[in-house]
């Protein structure tokens, strides 16, 4: 029900059946449609007003109908797409989902309430009732492409190569179905498989730009520049404007230059990563660069993830004579470079790495992770423990930021307050916030000298504004308590500069998480070499710094990675486990702050002592010469 997938009517008089192929957004006729003999019904006038453009009419037509008595699927089906079309998607759901109830296989009407259901990000509902639509017709190819696209959303990523291999199946000449099957091979690591399948879709779509493109980076995460750069180019004779392939063939002739760089002088390092990006990787690979540029006689290159940045303030991008590519990214975004090891330096928050990047970190040399807790989520998957390498990331020293001005809910300065509690968080379900909001009811009441200054992600649009109502919502019903019954929540969803981010940290007294999993976190170091008291979960890279000397550490089990008020799982870890904070024991301990006087311990200086980013390029250094890669 989106442009390029359009509801499905059934008209009744001819029983003519209609859909979209996906992608394309063009109609085509359902595979066995229901015949009946033709003859004028009464839904036909609500028909023809829907499709001439019409459709606010076309649903008063049907509630007319309805008024009348008539209730028949055909009408409900009718009335829900004729609302979507109209813009009131909410009102559609009601119908549709009658529809369905009334007569099951009534193809039409269960297509069009998996296609909103899907344009809803109702994960699970979209995936049964594509479900449903690939057995009552499982030569039907949407059903199997849009059930594999939903798979994919939930983070099943076998069960969605299995229906997308289906659909590939039913229509072998669909550039479009190989294109679908490869990325979702690609996502999980199948590398091989990956680069046969855009083939595939370039020989069946020849003019298909983009097929092109993934097929190139998918050559370069092997190491295969020079066909690599052919593809690259048949892409952009395509599509002139096709900023990834221009991008490409730039890192194409950076890994030309480096691998023409190779000699039997040693001793320096290459770094690839997101330098330019403002994310907690772009953050550390920045930091890195910075504290290996200041080290004597380490001749230093720098590649950015595009292969166009420039590093600011100083060239660094001619090839140096390095042994190895250190990549801080992902293992899905790393590319080989000919005649150099691979080093990946990376981290993972739960348990155990996904199955997709134990295939994916096969094409590496060297893993690095800044924390036991990471180094044991590879090896639980069963990556070779002589390719796993420990370093830790460093803390920034303090700088100066100006304190913001704050103000509560209620007009009241946030500096007024005595405890003032700080998380920074991305808006994820990894992150905890309904937790944090449902410890932070139980524990607090609006009398409490106490504050709560949520930062949340670089931009929340009203759709993950709405998402974060219902999760406040849901955090009440669940606490028996409003909002306005607790301490105030400060909330700040914009970007922020370095900057205005250390006043932040200036403006709070403690810094809390209660996270499921952390690689690292940036953001806790940083409150805890400013001196803020640290409250922090039990688990995950949170143990490798702190200890109840330093910090109040909260108890935490080992469960699977829900994702809160939903079916199944966060999609980055499905079927597998994080850490779920004891919100009792968090409610008790901030309890203890706020009422009973409880005084953190400091850890200041223990990360300004052990975890600087120069003793961290030092690490890295060491593995590297260890290994014999520089």
């Amino acid at each position: 029900m989106t442009p390029t997938a359009r509801p499905g009517i059934r008209r009744t008089g001819c029983s003519a059946w209609r859909a979209a192929t996906t992608g394309t957004g063009s109609w085509r006729g359902w595979p066995k449609p229901l015949r009946k003999r033709c003859v004028v019904s009464d839904l036909d006038p609500a028909i023809a007003l829907y499709e001439a453009g019409r459709p606010a009419e076309a649903a008063a037509a049907c509630f007319a109908l309805l008024e009348a008595g008539s209730r028949g699927a055909d009408i409900l089906n009718l009335l829900g797409a004729s609302l979507f079309a109209a813009g009131n998607g909410d009102a559609a759901v009601g119908p549709l989902e009658e529809a369905v109830r009334t007569a099951p296989t009534h193809f039409a009407a269960r297509c069009n309430l998996a296609l909103l259901r899907q344009q809803r990000r109702d994960w699970a509902a979209a995936e049964t009732h594509f479900g449903v639509l690939a057995l009552l017709d499982p030569a039907f190819r949407l059903a199997q492409d849009r059930l594999g696209t939903v798979r994919q959303e939930r983070g099943d990523l076998d069960g969605a190569i299995r229906v997308l291999t289906r659909a590939v199946r039913i229509d072998p000449r669909s550039g479009l179905a190989w294109f679908n099957l490869a990325s979702v091979r690609m996502l999980a690591g199948l590398f091989g498989e990956a680069i046969a399948g855009f083939r595939h879709a370039v020989a069946e779509d020849p003019a298909g730009a983009l097929a092109h493109v993934q097929l190139g980076e998918m050559l370069l995460r092997l190491g295969t520049v020079g066909a690599a750069s052919e593809v690259f180019r048949r892409g952009l004779r395509l599509d002139p404007a096709a900023s990834n392939a221009v991008n490409g063939l730039a890192r194409c002739a950076r890994y030309r230059a480096m691998t023409a760089a190779i000699g039997t002088q040693a001793g320096g390092v290459a770094i690839r990563g997101p330098f330019e990006s403002a994310t907690g990787y772009g953050y550390f690979c920045q930091r890195l660069i910075r504290a290996l540029r200041g080290r004597q006689g380490v001749p230093l290159e720098v590649i950015g993830t595009r292969g166009t940045e420039s590093w600011p303030g100083g060239a660094l991008d001619r090839p140096v004579p390095a042994r190895a590519v250190v990549n801080c990214l992902i293992p899905l975004a790393v590319e080989r470079v000919p005649g150099r090891a691979s080093v990946t330096f990376t981290m993972f928050e739960g348990t155990r790495i996904p199955p997709a990047w134990r295939r994916m970190s096969a094409f590496s040399d060297l893993i690095v992770v800044p924390t036991e807790s990471s180094r044991l989520a590879w090896a639980e998957q069963g990556f070779p423990e002589d390719r796993l390498r420990v370093c830790p990331l460093g803390v920034d020293p303090v700088e100066p930021g100006a304190v913001p001005v704050l103000v509560a809910p209620g007009g009241r300065l946030v500096s007024s307050y005595r405890h003032r509690f700080l998380n920074v968080s991305d808006f994820n379900p990894r992150k905890n916030i309904d937790g944090l909001m449902r410890v932070w009811l139980r524990a607090t009441a609006p009398t409490d000298e106490a504050v709560l200054i949520l930062k949340l992600g670089r931009s929340l649009g009203p759709t993950l504004r709405a998402e974060l109502g219902a999760l406040v919502r849901g955090a009440e019903r669940a606490v028996g308590r409003r909002l306005a019954e607790a301490a105030p929540v400060v909330l700040i969803d914009r970007l922020l500069t370095d900057g205005e981010m250390t006043g932040l940290y200036r403006a709070a007294t403690h810094y809390w998480s209660l996270s499921h999993g952390e690689g690292w976190d940036l953001p806790m170091t940083k409150a805890g070499a400013m001196g803020l008291g640290l409250i922090a979960p039990a688990h995950s890279a949170y143990l490798a710094y702190l200890d109840e000397g330093n910090a109040r550490l909260i108890p935490s089990s080992v469960g699977p990675a829900r994702v809160p008020g939903q079916e199944g799982f966060h999609p980055p870890f499905h079927g597998l486990d994080w850490w779920l904070p004891d919100e009792e024991a968090a409610a008790a301990t901030l309890t203890g702050i706020v009422r009973g006087g409880d005084r953190l311990p400091s850890a200041r200086d223990r990360l300004a002592e052990r975890f600087t980013w120069e003793r961290s390029a030092d690490r890295l250094l060491a593995i590297l010469d260890e290994a014999g890669m520089r």
